[in-house]
């Protein structure tokens, strides 16, 4: 076979094997109600004056400029642990001795990236399409509604596609360590997208208020460019109305240009750093590391939960003790699942949590709230992450599942993720409790109780950890860093005497759990 060849049978046979998932139906549903948020629910306000007449055009431009920053953000998890599935069903091993090049491998796994992403895509312009037919405004132009998604959003899917490969690659950014600096990257891309004269126009969002201000400009000779941001209301009135032709496909392919770079960067590194499969020489990336392969598979081995390992004296290693019918117990569960969460973290993460400690300890109480403790609750998403989807990473379910009671297990592994949490912060707690500030208390309680819970529905139903890391980074990079209140879940910005916002993720964290709880019976099934 041919090296193209390979690269699509691997691309082929991946993609087969994702899109058997049922998680994915999902996806449509939640894609429809984006579209309708977008196009319906709220209006896009140009330069804090203009609004566009509800053409086909607009409609693409509308929904593609903000599907491609949510998909920046969020399509990572989609595309991530496609090489980690191979180690973990020992495809690895007949990869490793095939005859097939590193390149070949990784440029399919791209492929099947992109594919998936592309797929993800093309359902947002079909809601799009359907949402304009119910409300949008003269002909339906199929090419000037498709163009802003085929020239802004599938480029920068590409990237994310890219980055799902290459941090697979890389031994320390294989698990949380990587999605936290891929959360960065993305970041720093959708800021560094800001700027109207922006280099790397990595959401596309430069090349859509280059067009609107032309647009604009033409139909408005008192408009004094450029556009210098979007913003999105409820109401269209008293906005100025211009008509969009839509994007032109020479300068809109000219602003994407540094995109392939990164694409082709990226693709470089990968199989560069391919180890084939060989994880002798992986080290650490500090705070945010899951640990070694070897310490994970040993931390997964289902006999802390329902057995206990028995070293012999001689050296035939580990072995497990027989399965007693003694019962649940729930404090040897307890712990077990305690040590199995603690179990290979690097001395980096518990010399984090010692930070965390002097500072929830010494940090003057103002600063507690909005600063303090929502930096110490990052420590603990490596914990709260695995939670969920450990025995589908691992593939122990039928082992775990025939020999213990899942949905206590679920109830521990929640137990685990709070204490976990609570530990953390206990100095603050008890600082709060001492000076008798309710809402701080409240908060931090709210936070710790949600947390855990939304990471084993997202752990459950998803099966890799990745969606909740990435969905935490934005709620507290959003919520108690920028003061966003509806992500607020430790009540940064609240207001002094209300609790509204923590009853609502109390009630969410109730929500989560019933979730989950769904979810693993669904796996019994």
């Amino acid at each position: 076979m041919s090296w193209s060849r390979d690269a699509a049978a691997v691309a082929l046979a991946d993609f087969r094997e994702r899109s058997r998932t049922s998680k994915l139906v999902v996806i449509p549903v939640v894609l429809a109600y984006f579209a309708k948020l977008v196009t319906v629910d709220s209006t896009l306000v140009v330069g804090n004056t203009y609004t566009g007449v509800p053409t086909a055009a607009w409609y693409g431009g509308l929904v593609a400029g903000i599907g491609t920053t949510v998909l920046l953000l969020f399509g990572y998890p989609l595309v991530h642990g496609s090489i980690a599935y191979d180690r973990t069903t020992n495809v690895a091993e007949f990869v490793a001795s095939a005859p097939l090049s590193n390149s070949s491998y990784l440029v399919g796994k791209w492929l099947s990236n992109f594919t998936l992403l592309a797929v993800v895509t093309t359902l947002l312009f079909g809601a799009t399409a359907v949402s304009f037919l119910l409300q949008g405004t003269g002909p339906f132009n199929l090419v000037d509604m498709a163009l802003p998604f085929i020239l802004l959003t599938l480029p920068t899917m590409a990237v994310v596609a890219a980055a799902g490969v290459c941090f697979e690659t890389l031994g320390p950014l294989r698990g949380t360590g990587g999605t936290a600096l891929y959360f960065l990257l993305a970041i720093a891309g959708v800021i560094g997208s800001i700027p109207p004269e922006s280099p790397v126009d990595l959401t596309g969002l430069v090349a859509l208020r280059q067009s609107m201000a032309s647009s604009i400009a033409g139909q408005y000779p008192g408009f004094e460019g450029p556009i210098g941001s979007f913003a999105y209301t409820d109401t269209a009135t008293g906005m100025e109305m211009f008509r969009w032709a839509g994007l032109s496909v020479g300068p809109a392919l000219v602003s994407r240009l540094p995109i392939f770079v990164i694409i082709g960067g990226l693709l470089v590194v990968s199989v560069l750093s391919f180890d084939r499969f060989d994880d002798t020489q992986a080290w650490s990336f500090g705070l945010f590391d899951h640990g070694s392969s070897d310490a994970e598979a040993t931390a997964e081995l289902p006999s802390t939960q329902l057995t206990e390992m028995s070293r012999s004296s001689s050296d035939s290693g580990p072995s497990l003790a027989s399965v007693t019918a003694s019962g649940f117990r729930l404090q040897r569960a307890f712990i077990a699942e305690l040590k199995m969460a603690l179990r290979g973290r690097r001395r980096h993460w518990y010399v984090g949590c010692i930070a965390a400690l002097v500072g929830t300890t010494v940090a003057p109480l103002g600063s507690l709230r909005p600063t303090v403790v929502p930096i110490a609750l990052l420590l603990p998403l490596p914990v709260w992450s695995q939670s969920g989807a450990r025995e589908q990473i691992h593939r122990t379910q039928e082992l775990i599942f025939a020999t213990s009671n899942p949905l206590r297990l679920l109830a521990v592994s929640y137990l685990a993720g709070v204490s976990v949490g609570t530990a953390v912060i206990s100095p603050a707690l008890v600082r709060y409790a001492l000076v008798g500030s309710s809402i701080g208390l409240v908060g931090a309680v709210t936070a710790v109780l949600f947390l855990p819970a939304a990471a084993l529905a997202a752990g459950v139903w998803s099966g890799r950890p990745s969606l909740f890391e990435i969905g935490y980074l934005v709620a507290w990079y959003l919520g108690p860093m920028n003061g966003l209140g509806l992500l607020d879940y430790v009540g940064a910005t609240q207001a002094p005497g209300s609790i509204a916002i923590q009853i609502g993720y109390l009630t969410a964290a109730v929500i989560a759990l019933v979730i989950a709880s769904i979810g693993r019976r669904r796996q019994l099934a």
